[in-house]
């Protein structure tokens, strides 16, 4: 069996997702490549989280060709590749169809920096894209087009939130904090009237985001 490693993090990434309410029924998307290949493991088409096995886990090739599996894998597939091929610091992609997020996708062209951790770990503004063609080419090219380099999250306009890591982990630790930061922000505006809500000052992002880097956690081998 091909990624064996990676297709089981496909399938715990899906279930933690369900516990923690940003995924439901067989919404959302989840794939890991293989530096050494260059072989992704993608989540199936249609399958509800808790059912999914290893072996209904599907390996494409960096285009989107299956290589290995019996399921049709993920409808988003070519958003996947698109990101993957486009992106070298992308190896794990998370895509959920979280609320808050997408309420703001609906009414911003992105989401504000409301709360510092957010900011300081994800970025002072997460970009939300045009609207994009589910399932086509279409809507890896909306996400590619809102995302840079250092890019940690999109918000998908009318769809749902796309996150990028090195690992599972990573991408996943960033849709909670983004979406954290949306039900804050949603919130904020109804408690305020509509009114935006006192924002993280931008400009103070930057300094502070190298301080957390250089000063936050154990120095290593203190651990």
């Amino acid at each position: 069996m091909l990624l064996e490693a990676q297709r089981r993090r496909v399938v715990e990434v899906g279930l933690e997702a369900l516990r923690r309410g940003i995924v439901h029924g067989t919404a959302g998307n989840f794939s890991e490549r293989e530096r050494e290949t260059g072989l992704i493991a993608i989540s199936p088409s249609g399958i509800p989280y808790p059912e999914t096995t290893i072996d209904d886990v599907v390996i494409v090739d960096a285009q989107g060709n299956v290589v290995e599996g019996k399921r049709r894998p993920s409808s988003e597939t070519p958003m996947h590749t698109m990101v993957m091929r486009q992106f070298d610091h992308v190896d794990a992609i998370v895509h959920t169809h979280s609320h808050f997020a997408t309420v703001v996708s609906t009414i911003r062209p992105y989401l504000p920096p409301i709360l510092t951790e957010t900011s300081l770990v994800v970025g002072a503004r997460i970009p939300v894209t045009r609207y994009g063609l589910t399932a086509m080419e279409d809507i890896g090219e909306s996400v590619v087009e809102a995302m840079t380099p250092a890019s940690r999250a999109v918000i998908m306009r009318n769809h749902g939130l796309i996150t990028f890591g090195q690992n599972f982990d990573q991408a996943l630790l960033y849709s909670m904090l983004v979406e954290e930061a949306a039900e804050v922000y949603v919130q904020g505006l109804a408690a305020n009237g509509g009114r935006e809500p006192n924002l993280v000052p931008e400009e103070l992002v930057d300094e502070m985001t190298v301080r957390f880097n250089t000063s936050y956690g154990q120095p290593a081998g203190e651990r």
